[in-house]
Parts: structure tokens; C-alpha cells; sequence
């Protein structure tokens, strides 16, 4: 990125539409064959992007590629093979899809699960598209912002044309990012704790 630093962002402020274009087309292929690493695909976008406009291209390839994995693998797992799988298996499948949206939140709220582990369980469970997309969506929305707030920060940084030391890195973006996915590291702990709440709640109605 810093060798070619002034050559890409020339490209995407000369051509806007056709560079948004070809980096959504790019984040939803990554996204349909689960490339490990979408967190610095992320960066990338709000380096290249900024913040907010590198945050809307990201949710939107994430969207576009998890839909078109979610279609095809839903009409492969068609409701015949639900219904001769294990009791234990719709069980869990009729679990999940009471609370699809609860569940389609945590699976992407910290981004340590695969995709093809987020977009495959929902739809073998039967979960409506529009379920699995808001889960996903409201899921992503969190991690995505911090994510490419830290590549806007890292282009600010290569901006300076200075060498970079451990020091370069400590500006108002990343600091803040930083601070805001150590919050998030602590979601899933939180939910659980809620989770338990709830479920004690219930035993006592």
C-alpha cells in the first residue's frame, strides 16, 4: 500500500463509481468462496474509501455475496433433507429459527467465524432471507465501522510520506477504532451473561 499509495487513491478519485464498483464486486467474491481475513479486505475499503463511504461498500459486498451463497446452498439443503435429519438436528434447526435474528447478530457481531459457517447454518436451518440478512447486517454494521475506520487512519498515516515508526500510528482514527474493538471483543462475554439472565427470568415465571 505505501509504494502504491498515490497510484490507487489517484484511480479511485479519478474513477469514484468504477473503483466502488469493482471493490464491491470484489468483497462479495470474497465473502461467496469465505476468504479467511475480510477484516483487511475492511481496512482496505476505508483506506482506500474513507471511513463511512469504505463502511457502506463493505456491507453491501457482504450482503450481495452472503445472499448468493445463502440461495444456493438453502435450495440445496431443500426442506426434504430437514426432514429426515436427526430429531436432535430439527431440534436445533427450529431453535435457531425462533431466534434467527438473535443468532445472525452474534455470529457476525465479532469477526471470528468463517463465512461459510455464518451464511450455511441459517439457511440449513430454513431461516427467510430477510431474517438471515438483518441478523447479518446488524451484526457486521459494528466491526465493519471500526475496521475501516483503522484504514482510514493507516491512509492518513501513508499520507505523511515519512517513515513510519510504532508512533505514526497513534491518531484520533486508529486510537479510537483500537479502543472501539476492544469493546466489541466483549460482546459475546456480555450476550452469555444476558443469555443467563433471561433463562433464569423464565424459570421463575
Amino acid at each position: 500500500l505505501g509504494a502504491h499509495h498515490d497510484r490507487l487513491l489517484g484511480f479511485v478519485s479519478g474513477s469514484p463509481v468504477l473503483a466502488s464498483l469493482l471493490f464491491m464486486m470484489a468483497y462479495a467474491a470474497a465473502v461467496a468462496v469465505s476468504v479467511p481475513g475480510a477484516a483487511v479486505l475492511t481496512m482496505i475499503g476505508g483506506y482506500l474509501f474513507g471511513w463511512f463511504h469504505g463502511t457502506a461498500l463493505v456491507l453491501i459486498g457482504a450482503s450481495i455475496g452472503a445472499s448468493a451463497v445463502f440461495l444456493v446452498a438453502r435450495s440445496a439443503l431443500g426442506e426434504h433433507v430437514r426432514e429426515r435429519a436427526a430429531p436432535a438436528m430439527q431440534r436445533f434447526a427450529e431453535g435457531f429459527r425462533r431466534n434467527a435474528l438473535s443468532y445472525g447478530f452474534a455470529l457476525n457481531v465479532v469477526p471470528i467465524f468463517p463465512y461459510a459457517l455464518i451464511i450455511v447454518v441459517p439457511a440449513a436451518c430454513g431461516v427467510p432471507l430477510h431474517t438471515f440478512l438483518a441478523g447479518m447486517f446488524l451484526g457486521l454494521v459494528p466491526g465493519t465501522f471500526l475496521f475501516a475506520g483503522l484504514g482510514d487512519g493507516l491512509e492518513e498515516v501513508l499520507a505523511r510520506g515519512v517513515p513510519l515508526q510504532p508512533t505514526s500510528f497513534v491518531t484520533p482514527e486508529i486510537v479510537l477504532s483500537l479502543g472501539g474493538l476492544a469493546v466489541l471483543a466483549l460482546v459475546p462475554v456480555i450476550w452469555r451473561g444476558l443469555a443467563r439472565r433471561w433463562r433464569g427470568s423464565d424459570k421463575t415465571i
